[in-house]
């Protein structure tokens, strides 16, 4: 009797996640997205696959090359594994695709549009996986923690652990007129494309996410502490850290602030 117990439960479970593609107690924190794209694009424009495509669009909104494995960090300290997530760096979000989803997702997904929204505001931090991109961590951090409005609320982080983030990247896109249309020696057709913009925040010595661009010179000066330029040099040097390395600088700011300025 237990081992039939044991085996209708997987059979439970197993079922469930393959209709659904999402864990338990995941389901209370997305939001309705059915309908968003189609409002914005129209009905019959959109295709979902490997990537989101648009009619009419060179590219997509969404930032990886594949939908990817998921490691979701929630605010009331749950971890959850969700199989197939990208992130809409077109509307600073991260949609959950329900591959094989046979019936309607509780009013919020479709066989047809098989798409679900995380609630952004449940987030601290998610990690996306997959075979063509790698790892990309990502950490939503509030606007008043940088000096001026960033673009996004979520960033890219290049340290072990996110709340040891000191350097964060923005990474989101706009449409734009496709301007190889009709160009000679061009088989584009498309009207528009997505195009990707990105900027670097490092932390500066008051504690302030700004922008900067990955130079040893304006990394230094976004710092923003003459006293520490001489021993930071000294500390490139010595490391052999390239500042066009969002890895390399992450170094050479916990340096700062664990060494430097105690």
């Amino acid at each position: 009797m237990k081992r039939i117990f044991i085996l209708f439960s997987i059979f439970f479970v197993t079922n469930l996640f393959s209709q659904e593609a999402l864990p338990l107690g995941v389901s209370a924190l997305v939001d309705v997205y059915k309908g968003e794209l189609n409002n914005q694009f129209g009905k019959g424009n959109i295709e979902i696959d490997d990537n989101l495509k648009i009619k009419n669009h060179v590219g997509s909104p969404l930032l990886l090359t594949k939908w990817s494995k998921a490691e979701v960090l929630f605010n009331d300290g749950k971890l959850y594994t969700i199989p197939y997530v990208n992130y809409n760096a077109y509307d600073d979000s991260f949609l959950i695709y329900l591959k094989g989803l046979k019936s309607d997702f509780k009013g919020m997904a479709s066989e047809d549009f098989p798409l679900v929204k995380l609630t952004g505001k449940n987030v601290i931090a998610i990690a996306l996986t997959n075979d063509e991109d790698g790892t990309v961590r990502f950490v939503r951090v509030l606007p008043n923690r940088f000096a001026g409005a960033p673009k996004t609320s979520f960033f890219e982080y290049f340290s072990v652990k996110p709340k040891d983030a000191l350097i964060l990247k923005s990474t989101y896109k706009k449409i734009k007129k496709n301007h190889m249309k009709g160009m000679p020696y061009s088989d584009s057709s498309e009207d528009f494309e997505f195009k990707t913009f990105s900027t670097y925040y490092i932390k500066n010595k008051d504690k302030i996410f700004v922008p900067v661009h990955l130079s040893k010179k304006a990394i230094l000066k976004a710092i923003n502490d003459p006293s520490a330029v001489k021993p930071l040099k000294k500390y490139i040097k010595a490391h052999h850290l390239k500042m066009g390395k969002p890895q390399d600088v992450q170094k050479l700011l916990a340096y700062y602030f664990n060494e430097l300025k105690k």
